[in-house]
C-alpha cells in the first residue's frame, strides 16, 4: 500500500487537502491530510485525475512523420506511450482514420487496421498507459467497410466516429480548404487531388447503406458512436438516427446548440483552447465552452495541449480549475463507458497525476494502476514509499 499527500487534491467538484491511499492498483481511501504515515508528501503541487482523451490522431505523426516516411509501427506506438505519460494522458484513444482509398500514406484501410491491431496487440503488453482504437470512418472509404467490421468483431475497436471529409461542407467549407491541407498533409499533387475530390463526390449518394451496416454493427457490440465536423440540424438529425451520442467538432454554434438539444455530448480539441482558435476557421472552442455547449476536450492532434487547455479554461474563461479538469477526466471517461477511471475516488483505478504550477503547469509523477510510468520528482525509491500496513480505512472524512 502507498499513499500520496498534498494540500491541492482535485475531486470532483472542488479542491482539497487530503492524503491519497493506494491498494491494489486502486484508490483506496481519500482520506484527512496528514493522516497517513510515511505518505509521499508532494506539497502544494496539484494531484489530479489522470487524462481520458477521446481522439488523437498523434499514432499517424509518428509513424509517418512526413510524407511517404514510414516508421516500424510497434516502435512508433511504444514511443509515443512514453510521451504520453509524460503528458499526462493515462488512457487514450487513438483515433484511426480509414479514409479514401486514393488518399495514400497512413489512412487507408489496410494501414489502418494494421495500425489498430498492432495498438491493441501492444496493449495487451507492457505498454505505460492504456492505449485504445477510436475507428474514424470516411463516409466515402467503401473498401473501409468489411475491414471495420472485422475489426469490431475481433474486439479491437472501442469507439467509432463517422467522417465526411469531402470539400463544401463540415470541416472544409470551401474547395481552395481541402486542396490546401490535403496537398499539404498527404503529399498530393494538384491533379491528385482533384482526382480524389470527383471519386468522393461518384459516391457520396450511396454512403448512407455503408454508414447503416456500420452502425448497426456498433450498436450490436457496443461500441460508442460519435459524429464529426457537424454543421447542420440535418446531419445532426441523421447521425442521431443512426446511434450517434456524440458531436465531434461541431463546426459552428447553431450546430453545438442543436447537438445539445437533441441530447448529444458535444466535444473540441484542446489545441483549438489553447491557441484560442480553430486552424480551420471554425468556431472557437473557447466560445462554445463559455456558452456551455463543449462538454469535454481530446488531443486531437497534440498531445501535450491537453494540461494547458485546462488551465486555459480555467485562467481565461474563469471557470473553476476543478471543473476545468472535468473536460478532460471524468466527462470523457463517461462518454466512453469507463466507470473506474477519470476521478479520485474511493474505487476508482489509481490513474493519478502530480503536476507543478511553478512556471508552467507540468506533469512531474504520472501513475497508472498505482505504478509510476513517468517520474520528474525525484528517486523511484521515494515515490515507491512505504507499505502504511497501519492505514485505518475507517478514518475516511472526505468519502
Amino acid at each position: 500500500m502507498r499513499a500520496l499527500r498534498s494540500t491541492r487534491v482535485v475531486l470532483d467538484s472542488e479542491i482539497v487537502h487530503a492524503d491519497l491511499v493506494i491498494a491494489d492498483q486502486c484508490i483506496a481511501d481519500v482520506t484527512s491530510y496528514g493522516s497517513i504515515e510515511n505518505a509521499l508528501d508532494v506539497g502544494d503541487r496539484l494531484i489530479a485525475p489522470g487524462f481520458v482523451d477521446l481522439h488523437s490522431d498523434a499514432v499517424e505523426k509518428e509513424i509517418e512523420p512526413r510524407p511517404s516516411a514510414y516508421f516500424p509501427i510497434d516502435s512508433a506506438v511504444v514511443e509515443l506511450d512514453k510521451k504520453l505519460a509524460t503528458c499526462g494522458i493515462t488512457t487514450m484513444f487513438h483515433a484511426i482514420a480509414f479514409y479514401e482509398e486514393s488518399v495514400v500514406g497512413t489512412r487507408g484501410a489496410q494501414m489502418g487496421a494494421r495500425i489498430a491491431r498492432h495498438i491493441h496487440s501492444l496493449n495487451d503488453h507492457r505498454l505505460l498507459v492504456d492505449n485504445l482504437v477510436h475507428v474514424r470512418y470516411e463516409a466515402t472509404s467503401f473498401g473501409s467497410v468489411p475491414v471495420i467490421l472485422g475489426l469490431m468483431q475481433d474486439g479491437i475497436v472501442q469507439f467509432l466516429s463517422f467522417m465526411d471529409h469531402s470539400p463544401g461542407q463540415g470541416q472544409y467549407t470551401s474547395v481552395d480548404n481541402w486542396l490546401k491541407d490535403h496537398k499539404s498533409v498527404f503529399g498530393m499533387g494538384e491533379d491528385e487531388a482533384k482526382k480524389v475530390i470527383d471519386i468522393m463526390g461518384e459516391k457520396k449518394a450511396l454512403t448512407t447503406e455503408k454508414l447503416h451496416i456500420l452502425a448497426q454493427s456498433a450498436r450490436q457490440l457496443d461500441i460508442s458512436l460519435a459524429s464529426h465536423d457537424d454543421d447542420c440540424r440535418e446531419k445532426i438529425d441523421f447521425m442521431k438516427k443512426l446511434g450517434a451520442t456524440v458531436s465531434e467538432f461541431p463546426t459552428n454554434e447553431e450546430a453545438a446548440v442543436y447537438a445539445r438539444e437533441q441530447s448529444l455530448t458535444t466535444g473540441m480539441g484542446a489545441p483549438n483552447v489553447v491557441r484560442g482558435s480553430s486552424q480551420n476557421g471554425n468556431i472557437s472552442a473557447r466560445r462554445l465552452i463559455k456558452k456551455g455547449l463543449c462538454d469535454f476536450l481530446c488531443s486531437d492532434y497534440h498531445p501535450t495541449s491537453m494540461l494547458q487547455a485546462v488551465y486555459a479554461v480555467s485562467q481565461e474563461i474563469g471557470i473553476p480549475l476543478a471543473r476545468s479538469f472535468q473536460f478532460v477526466t471524468s466527462n470523457p471517461a463517461k462518454i466512453a463507458g469507463l466507470n473506474n477511471t477519470g476521478k479520485i475516488k474511493t474505487g476508482y483505478r489509481a490513474d493519478l497525476l502530480v503536476i507543478d504550477e511553478t512556471y508552467i503547469p507540468t506533469v512531474v509523477l504520472t501513475l497508472k494502476s498505482g505504478v509510476p510510468v513517468y517520474n520528474g520528482l525525484g528517486s523511484f525509491d521515494h515515490i515507491m514509499g512505504s507499505d502504511n500496513s497501519d492505514y485505518n480505512q475507517s478514518q475516511n472524512p472526505l468519502v
